[in-house]
């Protein structure tokens, strides 16, 4: 499969920092139940976005797998998801080089923007593993219009910014701009739809205390949280209009 080039919103695998994870004692989150979205991103509504899987057959128990995880979204939103086999489609799934545990994905109707010839998301390889789904979810999230929920401006993580440069350069190859991209908080600007902060969102990072001030720390959650579920019926309400 090609390897995925676009501009995209990157999820990394946190088990990979050579560093402390969160243990009982941690400080944790103030967890509200909401999230982020672009509205300019979102996909047009009641409308079906084809996915295409390149070489996989869309019976294949990889592409199995990525359905039923993505499904997930389906109940909470208006638009249909058809995967296809081949190169032709809205999103294009790759997956990933060598054995990361990560994904990236388009932001929405970004994946519109990229070069017919590459993809627009990469997956992990292993489908089996317990971590797959909720990369799926978290990708198929971004896929929908929806960023990561740690970097609401509400979210006050107190990182240790020389460390969060350092550690996420390290692990997962992000220059500055990618770490403001993708890990530091967004601008409080109209482009963004800033629903309160959700500390459980399937879009927030595991955040290890050896990344933050004062041994703060945050786990990962592998479901659709409140937060994620709200952002979605508001995004693609079941009642809107079809776009024709």
């Amino acid at each position: 499969m090609p390897s995925i080039t676009p501009k995209t919103s990157f999820q990394y695998q946190p088990t990979n920092l050579s560093v402390e994870t969160a243990t009982d004692s941690t400080q944790t989150l103030s967890r509200s139940r909401r999230n982020i979205g672009e509205p300019d991103r979102y996909w047009p509504q009641n409308t079906t976005i084809r996915i295409a899987t390149y070489e996989y057959d869309t019976d294949d128990e990889y592409v199995l797998a990525v359905k039923e995880a993505a499904s997930e979204w389906l109940p909470h939103i208006n638009l249909k998801f058809e995967f296809v086999s081949g190169e032709e489609g809205d999103v294009r799934i790759t997956q990933n080089i060598g054995n990361s545990d990560g994904g990236q994905s388009a932001i929405g109707t970004q994946a519109l923007d990229v070069s017919p010839s590459a993809p627009t998301m990469s997956l992990p390889k292993d489908h089996t593993h317990p971590r797959f789904a909720y990369v799926v979810m978290h990708e198929f999230a971004h896929m929908l219009g929806a960023h990561h929920a740690h970097q609401h401006p509400d979210a006050n993580i107190p990182w240790d910014m020389d460390k969060v440069y350092e550690g996420f350069n390290r692990i997962a190859g992000l220059d500055r701009s990618g770490v403001q991209a993708n890990v530091l908080p967004l601008p409080r600007s109209s482009t963004y739809d800033f629903m309160d902060y959700d500390g459980d969102s399937v879009t927030h990072y595991a955040v290890s205390p050896y990344l933050t001030q004062g041994g703060w720390g945050q786990s990962e959650t592998w479901s659709l949280s409140d937060g994620d579920i709200a952002w979605a019926k508001k995004a693609y309400p079941k009642t809107a209009p079809a776009i024709s």
